[in-house]
């Protein structure tokens, strides 16, 4: 054993501990002792981003710029940097093939993380997105600018049938179609819609909370099945342990990047065509 570059390994791990705990004074453990879940969650995740420099180190979307002033995601800003953030989701994206599907449309598109993502990946290399919030339509395009403006982007506002029925077939034929927004899937994925959406492969966050959810879920099933392959998605476990940057964290501090402050453990469901 070489003693030497032993020691020296170890100390070059225990660097950003010691250094990090020099830093600590009683005036921080006073405020850190009377943050809420939320207030650390927001510190550490911005701390994480200043870390890794605002750019997405790990996953499919690896080199994506992030703005620190988002309107959305900003206590996700951590586990999106480190890859982590609805692992489900990226974990399909990091094996889709390059010029796989035609087009990507994001339906709820909150900061423009997944359509910049992928152009930026230039795995799908045009991105149709539909954001309510004028704000939100403004952070998606300054965040693509800010990434190069790589491929193409078009910016919609709300999605429903006479919005989607307004893409061209182009449009709709062979894309990846990723739906977010919130409970309203139940309303926006009527018979009409899912025909219009038919020959795309469609991920849609499921939201257990809207009123008679039986029912709607139910019914979206039965009508996604007339067109569609359905298949649930597995919950990808998430780990914080390999990162070297997290090593000076506590351990309630890595725990809390990996949380998404979801109600329950939250479904995904995927629809391929027939």
């Amino acid at each position: 054993m070489d003693i030497t570059k032993l020691i020296n390994s170890e100390l070059e791990y225990y660097q950003p501990i010691i250094e990090t705990a020099s830093k600590v004074n009683n005036e921080n453990l006073t405020v850190w002792r009377n943050e809420t879940v939320q207030q650390r969650q927001e510190r550490i995740s911005l701390e994480c981003y200043d870390l890794l420099k605002g750019q997405v180190s790990y996953g499919p979307f690896k080199g994506l710029k992030l703005n620190k002033d988002t309107w959305w995601g900003k206590l996700d800003l951590g586990s999106m940097l480190l890859g982590l953030y609805e692992k489900e989701i990226l974990d399909i994206i990091s094996n889709i093939k390059q010029d796989e599907y035609s087009n990507f449309i994001d339906i709820g598109a909150a900061d423009g993380y997944y359509a910049c993502g992928i152009l930026n990946s230039k795995k799908i290399n045009n991105a149709i997105c539909f954001e309510q919030s004028l704000k939100g339509q403004e952070v998606i395009h300054q965040n693509w600018i800010n990434n190069g403006s790589l491929g193409s982007l078009t910016i919609y506002g709300e999605a429903n049938l006479q919005s989607l029925e307004k893409l061209s077939e182009e449009d709709v034929q062979n894309a990846l179609v990723l739906i977010d927004i919130e409970g309203f899937e139940f309303e926006l994925l009527t018979t009409e819609v899912l025909a219009v959406l038919k020959n795309c492969t469609i991920i849609i966050e499921i939201h257990n909370w809207a009123d008679d959810f039986i029912n709607k879920y139910r019914t979206l099933l039965m009508n996604a099945a007339k067109h569609f392959k359905i298949e649930p998605l597995k919950p990808v476990d998430r780990s914080c342990f390999n990162y070297p940057e997290l090593r000076h964290f506590t351990d309630d501090n890595r725990a809390l990047l990996l949380s998404e402050r979801r109600p329950c453990l939250m479904r995904f469901i995927k629809l391929t065509p027939l």
